[in-house]
């Protein structure tokens, strides 16, 4: 997770979270392994690290642990908002959370909700090892739309430039959305695609089990670039 400053977190299989600035060596805080695995990271509005983990959301601020939110299952993927509160996503639910209480359950999802992210209309998309991307109106609390395609896991998501919806899956392709109709699948990796980033100028890159990141002219539907520096797979990824 990127903060606006430059200010990184990365966390790993084991518990370990370290905060350091971009191109700096020296951490700023650490959260000792503890044999936990971190399955995400987000920053909140006002400075505050969310940990998502086994069970549970760690809220840390100032180099300590301020506060524990207690899930059912695993915490996959986590969502800051405008506002300064955040949604997680766990097993068939997304919670809304804010000043450390869940003010909000949404419900819908068959399966572990593995990607969040917050559109540009203030909607809210999802991904899910159910295979499906649901759009959701939080205002409302309901799901207006669900996208079906994929053949296996949704793990990644991102908005592009103009509206369209970007869609990783463990099917090894991503699809692109336009007002809940897939455009375009595009095809490439050898393996899962974990993660996906946009770039300044629009380009969406790519990240997969098959150690690579691609980088995806996405009006063109090409490749345009293919990074093999990676030995092993490539989870995440931030601009």
């Amino acid at each position: 997770a990127v903060r606006k400053d430059g200010i990184v977190a990365s966390g790993d299989y084991y518990g370990a979270v370290n905060v350091r600035k971009v191109g700096e060596a020296a951490s700023i805080f650490r959260r000792e392994q503890d044999w936990s695995p971190v399955y995400s990271l987000a920053w909140l509005k006002d400075g505050t690290l969310a940990m998502g983990m086994q069970g549970k959301v760690e809220l840390w601020k100032g180099g300590r642990c301020v506060n524990t939110l207690k899930l059912e299952g695993d915490c996959s993927t986590l969502c800051a908002l405008p506002d300064g509160s955040f949604l997680s996503g766990a097993y068939k639910k997304i919670k809304h959370w804010r000043d450390g209480k869940c003010v909000q359950e949404l419900k819908g999802h068959t399966s572990y909700v593995m990607s969040l992210i917050r559109l540009k209309n203030g909607k809210i998309a999802s991904g899910s090892d159910d295979r499906t991307i649901k759009i959701w109106d939080l205002e409302k609390g309901k799901c207006l739309h669900t996208l079906k395609g994929h053949t296996d896991r949704v793990y990644a998501l991102a908005e592009l430039p103009d509206g369209r919806i970007a869609s990783g899956s463990w099917d090894k392709s991503f699809k692109l959305w336009r007002d809940q109709t897939c455009e375009a699948t595009l095809t490439g990796h050898t393996n899962r695609v974990k993660c996906l980033a946009v770039l300044p100028d629009g380009t969406l890159a790519s990240g997969s089990n098959d150690s690579t990141i691609k980088l995806w002219n996405t009006k063109a539907g090409t490749c345009v670039r293919t990074f093999t520096h990676h030995t092993e797979l490539v989870r995440a990824l931030a601009v």
